[in-house]
Formats: C-alpha cells, structure tokens, sequence
C-alpha cells in the first residue's frame, strides 16, 4: 500500500515536472515569437524609413531639377538671340527709338525672370504683366503680326492670387513660335483666367496654324516645355494633394491649352 502511494506520489511529481517543461516550452517560445517579430518590426521600419528618406530626396532631386529647367525654358536661347537681333537690326535702321523701348522692355523681362527664379510663388498681376512684357516684345520681333488679349474673371483679385512664375510661358511661346509664326499672317492669343472651386483655369487659345500641321521637330521642341510645365504641377500636386493639369485641345484653327491649378491666395 505504501509502495502504491510512493509511485503515485512520484508519477504526480514527474506529472508536474513534465507540466513545468511544457509550461516554459511555451513561455520561451512565445518570448523567441515576441522577439522575432519585434525584430521584424524594426528591420520593416528601418527598411520602410530608409525608403522614405530615398523617396524625399529623390522627390527633392525631382523639385530642383525641374525647377532649373523651368529655367532653362524661360530663357530660350532662341529668344534672347533673337531680342539681340531685333535690337541691332533697330539700331542698323538708326531707329534708335525703337531700339530703345525694345532693350528696356527685354532687360525688364530677364530681370524679373531672374528675380523669379527663386520664388515659388508670385501674384497673378506680377505673372500677367511678365507674360504681357514677353507678347509685346513677341509683337515687334513679328512686326506686330501677333495680337493678343488677357482676361481675368471679376471675382479673381490678380493682386492676392499666387501661381508658379512662368507657368504660362511655355504655351505662349509654342504658340507664337510653332503656331502664329508660320502662319504668315496676323494671329491672336488670348489668355484667360477662371475660377472653378478651388481650382484656378488658366487658358491659352489661339489661331495658329494647330498642332496637325506643325512639323516633327517643331512638336519634339514644344513638347519640352508642355514636360517640364506638367513636372512642376505634378510636384505641386504632391505637395499640396491637389489635382492640377493640363489640358491640349486641338481647335479647328489653332490650340487651346487649359492649365489647372490650385488656387492660392496670399492673404
């Protein structure tokens, strides 16, 4: 009797000792499990942080190249040997009037440029004066065979309405180079500025010679600057979670361009 109670005082204790290694079997498992996946934790966010910082600095790389293209097409090469030309065939004609206003206006417009540069942002009254400044002196260099017009809705204050310097320039200058110009005769530009919710309308339309007609090469060199124009929107976009674009109708007798961008004000 004695022995019975001895074996099963024995099985009980192997019974437990069995229970406890079992017990600490789970214990040390879920604690290697914790660990595991705590290091898997931090290696996912390490990897996703380093992803993110590759992201930002690519995003940034993105921002500044674009930024010196904008550049780069605000200061046509083409543009500036041809504003030089004008102003020596004026001083050659000794209409030094002329050439004058020509070379006050063109140096206002490469200042202002240059100033500009180093903006985001600037009033819409600022832009529009630029974009006139560049069709005016557009205008001589055509010998006033381009005409053009700027509208802007009533309920828009050009004065407090910020927008990316430049952005619509490139589309004036395709529209001058590669759809008046080869036209032969007298064309017209008319840019219009709307507001649709909070978004602000840009439009460039005009009477040229449309985008059909215009040689390989001549879209190869106007798609450049519609590329860089849509990079900085799409940046724009990125940044403020917007859905700014840009929109190319192809008219019976010309183009028109739709530009959407946010609508900021500065106060």
């Amino acid at each position: 009797m004695q022995f019975k109670m001895e074996r099963q005082q024995a099985e009980a204790e192997e019974e437990i000792k069995r229970q406890h290694l079992v017990k600490n079997g789970y214990l040390a498992g879920a604690i290697l499990l914790a660990l595991i996946s705590i290091a898997s934790y931090f290696l996912y966010k390490r990897r996703r942080d380093a992803l993110e910082k590759r992201k930002v600095v690519e995003f940034n790389a993105k921002v500044a190249e674009t930024e010196l293209k904008a550049l780069r097409s605000q200061m046509n090469p083409h543009f500036i040997f041809n504003s030089l030309n004008s102003i020596s065939d004026f001083i050659s004609r000794n209409d030094i009037k002329q050439a004058d206003e020509y070379l006050v206006k063109f140096s206002k417009l490469t200042r202002a440029i240059l100033e500009n540069s180093e903006k985001k942002w600037i009033t819409l009254e600022e832009d529009l004066e630029l974009m006139e400044l560049y069709m005016q002196l557009e205008a001589i260099r055509l010998d006033n065979h381009l005409e053009y017009s700027i509208t802007v809705d009533e309920d828009i204050e050009p004065d407090n309405t910020l927008v990316p310097p430049m952005i619509l320039q490139p589309f004036i200058e395709n529209s001058i180079w590669h759809g008046i110009a080869p036209k032969g005769n007298t064309g017209k530009i008319d840019i219009q500025i709307k507001k649709k919710g909070d978004m602000l309308l840009c439009v460039v339309e005009d009477n040229g010679i449309g985008r059909a007609t215009a040689s390989m090469d001549t879209k190869e060199k106007s798609s450049l600057g519609v590329k860089i124009t849509t990079n900085r929107i799409e940046i724009i976009n990125h940044m403020k979670n917007t859905e700014g674009s840009i929109d190319m109708i192809d008219k019976k007798e010309g183009l028109r361009v739709e530009i959407n961008l946010p609508l900021e004000l500065q106060f």
